[in-house]
């Protein structure tokens, strides 16, 4: 590792190699909620092992993995938000729809045997209220103040004065999101299927997983490249 972690962001970390997310999530790291924070600070707060991330990190970085992810950092401000909608939102869109058919249909064949199961459910539901109106404010309110930003050339005059307002409370709701993904993968044990799991218990543990990465990719490209840039710009007119 190049970077001295004693001043570099995790999301940083991340900007800068997006494959490094993969080593950050088989260690538990938080790069998109608490991306702002350096990866030793980060271990002494939580008690993970330093060294062992940092070896995983420098092995990851002479591997020469390639990643799926982008260039987000590189990109414009619209390119990004661009990007979000097109990859991220559309996810969402369609993902969680037949996801919570999947969750409904696992809670009434298995809630009896497995009382976690219950609460997952709950959890689950609370996530998917959340996001429905997160992914509507950030489409209808953010995105376009961010896109009118990038093209203006004295700062714009906003509704709610300043983009920082509403990117304020697309934050405090990206942290709401991320208690429970936690809780989630808790009481999944790390999405751990019981052996006895039937295949559609198996597939819903699996895209469970398949949503939560999903969405710390995207917070971590919202929380620790979009606002920052955006904040920034408007500053800057």
């Amino acid at each position: 590792m190049s970077e001295n972690t004693s001043t570099v962001s995790i999301g940083d970390l991340v900007t800068a190699k997006p494959g490094r997310s993969r080593v950050f999530e088989k260690f538990g790291v938080d790069y998109c909620c608490r991306g702002n924070q350096t990866l030793e600070a980060a271990c002494t707060a939580d008690g993970k092992d330093l060294d062992a991330i940092l070896a995983a990190l420098a092995e990851f970085d002479t591997s020469n993995e390639s990643s799926d992810e982008p260039d987000c950092g590189a990109m414009s401000l619209v390119e990004l938000v661009d990007h979000l909608e097109a990859t991220h939102h559309q996810y969402l869109k369609e993902e969680l729809g037949p996801l919570t058919e999947l969750v409904e249909k696992v809670f009434r064949v298995h809630g009896r045997n497995f009382e976690w199961i219950g609460d997952l459910r709950r959890s689950f539901r609370d996530l998917v209220m959340e996001l429905g109106p997160h992914l509507e404010k950030e489409e209808n309110v953010l995105f376009p103040m961010i896109r009118e930003l990038e093209r203006s050339a004295s700062k714009p005059s906003f509704h709610c004065g300043s983009v920082e307002n509403p990117i304020t409370v697309m934050e405090m709701e990206h942290d709401s999101a991320g208690l429970v993904l936690a809780a989630m993968r808790k009481l999944t044990s790390d999405y751990t299927p019981p052996a006895e799991a039937c295949n559609s218990f198996r597939a819903m543990m699996e895209r469970l997983e398949a949503l939560e990465y999903d969405l710390h990719r995207h917070i971590h490209k919202e929380n620790s490249i979009l606002h920052p840039k955006a904040k920034a710009l408007e500053a800057s007119l």
